[in-house]
């Protein structure tokens, strides 16, 4: 009879695993066939999201919110740990007092800074009603003060609509000295094809470094991988700005 009840169960266990792993590549064939539709266009480094102005474009990145709001809740405390080991681990970001988060929707990161007893705050185009964590606010036009924080931080950089302007304002706010800590995904030929609300992504990790290091003039200071937090690999990069 137990060995019949653990059978049953195993079966059970097995036919949720094939059924999710089904729904995954279907989910990762949509992605496929939206990503090589018209809705997306490309030069050999960069891929970019067509948006028929910058107003479409703040409208679909605000609308993402209502959509993961409630798994962003389920998620983070999760999150939460997560954050606080990618950040306790980063050496080059100890000595910064000032932290600001660009796209930081509920504040997660910001929490998690927090914790680690930094000053942080957070921007975010729909960052939802009442938070005490995140400023609304566009990364492409930023409302502090030039060489105001000590660290600038984002794992939202794809959502940018035009990502040499996000650079600008990165260089802009950023104190002399100061880092630019990154979390990254892998690009679009290293096997991570954008989503729904991905605005622009990159070949590979390479491409985007250099992107970076193109339009600040910052320095690399190094790169680790931070291994898989749910279905994503991430990586994370830091940059200098020179003093």
């Amino acid at each position: 009879m137990i060995v019949k009840l653990r059978r049953l169960i195993d079966r059970l266990r097995y036919g949720r695993e094939a059924e999710r792993k089904r729904k995954r590549a279907e989910k990762e064939k949509r992605r496929q066939q939206k990503f090589h539709s018209e809705r997306w266009y490309r030069d050999e480094r960069l891929a970019r999201r067509h948006y028929d102005s910058y107003e479409d474009y703040v409208r679909h990145q605000s609308a993402k919110l209502e959509r993961v709001l409630h798994r962003l809740k389920e998620t983070e405390a999760e999150d939460f740990q997560e954050f606080q080991r990618r950040f306790s681990l980063c050496e080059p970001l100890k000595p910064a007092r000032s932290v600001l988060c660009l796209g930081a929707r509920l504040g997660t990161e910001v929490k998690a800074l927090h914790s680690l007893g930094y000053f942080a705050v957070g921007v975010d185009l729909n960052p939802g009603p009442e938070n005490p964590y995140v400023l609304p606010g566009d990364f492409h036009a930023l409302v502090f003060a030039d060489a105001s924080v000590d660290a600038v931080y984002t794992n939202a950089f794809d959502h940018a609509f035009e990502p040499e302007r996000v650079l600008a304002e990165v260089v802009r706010v950023l104190r002399p000295g100061g880092v630019f800590v990154m979390d990254q995904l892998a690009g679009f030929q290293e096997g991570f094809i954008p989503g729904e609300y991905e605005s622009f992504h990159w070949k590979d990790r390479a491409a985007l470094n250099e992107l970076v290091r193109h339009h600040t003039g910052f320095v690399l200071l190094g790169e680790r991988d931070l291994g898989r937090h749910r279905r994503d690999r991430w990586y994370q990069v830091v940059f200098r700005k020179p003093a």
